[in-house]
């Protein structure tokens, strides 16, 4: 197995580790604690997105000093002692506390994805981008089923020690990727041109060639360092535009999570847990089909497929259509905001590594994850008084609005439809 099927494989223990309970929160704090606030569901969920936008920075620093993947094997172990730890809380103070440690130890394996678009060449980046999506949504179907059940069928503890679980597995990958000497390292590393991922020997692409391609793709100047009369250079410029855009999809898009499976139960009035988390899963059984779909169009339907505007059109007609409460209009309306929750998602990825230069991947990942958090974190704040004040469905039509509002964002400064991205060979 080499590093990037490795990191793959990790980045799915990772997001099952995270999703266990992403959609079964209010049900897990009626369990545990009693508590059927809404609002403290919401403000969970919006503290574990502070605590990630606000430490992943750090680690990025810390990541300077430290080769990333040893980093990350530290931390996830520390970040799965915490998890174990919150077992045993008596109260829902304890418990915040322990998990709220636990997610700034376990944000750091964010670290893995700028570290990936390091170790793989330009022309593979919107490919890797989409396998990690799916594989992603894949693991999220698998813990959103299994926390459905066990919270149904086991109980609220073992849904912790699933979380657990998943942490230390990305520490044992990691141990056995330094015991094995797969370990790249790419602090301080220089590499030459034309130097791709292979088996044993993953080589760091040529970085002057990065910075040409996107110099040349957003029609910028070709001066890395020129500056304009505020200070800001255009690449960050742009990366700050591109954050914007990602923390509006990103606000849309999650306003429901926190609150859907408790939405498919009130509006459907069936209580299987496990089905509910089946539904909620729907987004990832269409992000699998839609990457079969990508990989099957040749690069004039590829590139058509990926429209912006299109998908974003999908995705809110799928909110709309989710409010509805119907069995089948729910059913289809995740199908279509799966489809265009993919493809947009991977569209703005792609474009950020676009912009970017490899040498600073991790810190522009860093700014763009910091407003995808903001973005999660002021969507389940409002999740939570929108919910519990108003409804269920209100939260689909402002996500709705929310999403009308990025293609206008887009259109006006990046249009990104615009932009020429790389194409796999």
């Amino acid at each position: 197995m080499n590093i990037r099927n490795a990191i793959i494989i990790m980045s799915a223990l990772g997001m099952m580790s995270d999703t266990v309970l992403i959609g079964f929160y209010p049900q897990f704090f009626d369990m545990r604690y009693g508590n059927t606030d809404h609002v403290h569901t919401g403000m969970y969920v919006a503290a574990i997105s502070i605590a990630v936008m606000c430490t992943l920075p750090v680690w990025v620093r810390v990541a300077k000093r430290l080769e990333p993947m040893s980093l990350i094997g530290f931390t996830q172990c520390v970040a799965g002692l915490l998890c174990l730890s919150a077992i045993w809380a008596e109260t829902l103070t304890q418990y915040w506390v322990l998990t709220m440690l636990m997610f700034i130890f376990k944000s750091s394996y964010l670290l893995m994805f700028p570290y990936l678009m390091r170790i793989v060449s330009r022309e593979d980046h919107s490919q890797t981008i989409a396998l990690l999506s799916v594989v992603v949504h894949i693991s999220g179907i698998f813990a959103a089923a299994s926390g459905g059940y066990i919270l149904q069928h086991i109980g609220a503890s073992a849904a912790l020690v699933m979380m657990a679980a998943g942490d230390f597995a990305q520490m044992g990958i990691t141990l056995w990727l330094n015991l094995t000497g797969r370990i790249i390292k790419v602090n301080g590393v220089k590499a030459k041109k034309g130097q791709t991922v292979q088996d044993a020997a993953v080589m760091l692409a040529d970085d002057a060639t990065t910075s040409a391609l996107a110099a040349r793709d957003f029609k910028q100047p070709t001066k890395l360092q020129a500056y304009d009369r505020k200070g800001f250079s255009h690449f960050l410029k742009r990366i700050l535009t591109l954050s914007l855009i990602m923390f509006l999809f990103d606000f849309s898009i999650y306003l429901i999570r926190p609150f859907f499976s408790e939405y498919w139960i009130y509006s459907t009035a069936n209580n299987d847990q496990a089905l509910a988390g089946l539904i909620f899963a729907i987004p990832g059984l269409t992000a699998v089909v839609a990457l079969i779909v990508k990989r099957c169009l040749n690069d004039k339907m590829a590139r058509r497929n990926e429209n912006l505007t299109w998908n974003l059109l999908l995705l809110l007609v799928g909110l709309c259509l989710q409010s509805v409460s119907s069995d089948l209009a729910i059913v289809i309306g995740r199908c279509m905001y799966g489809w265009g929750r993919f493809q947009v998602a991977v569209k703005l990825e792609v474009s950020l590594f676009s912009i970017s230069r490899k040498e600073d991947y991790a810190h522009h990942f860093s700014i763009t994850n910091f407003f995808q958090n903001l973005g999660v974190l002021i969507s389940s704040w409002c999740a939570g008084y929108i919910v519990g004040l108003i409804s269920h469905q209100a939260a689909f039509f402002i996500a709705a609005a929310g999403i009308a509002l990025t293609w206008l964002v887009n259109r006006l400064t990046l249009n990104l439809d615009r932009i020429k991205q790389p194409v796999a060979t």
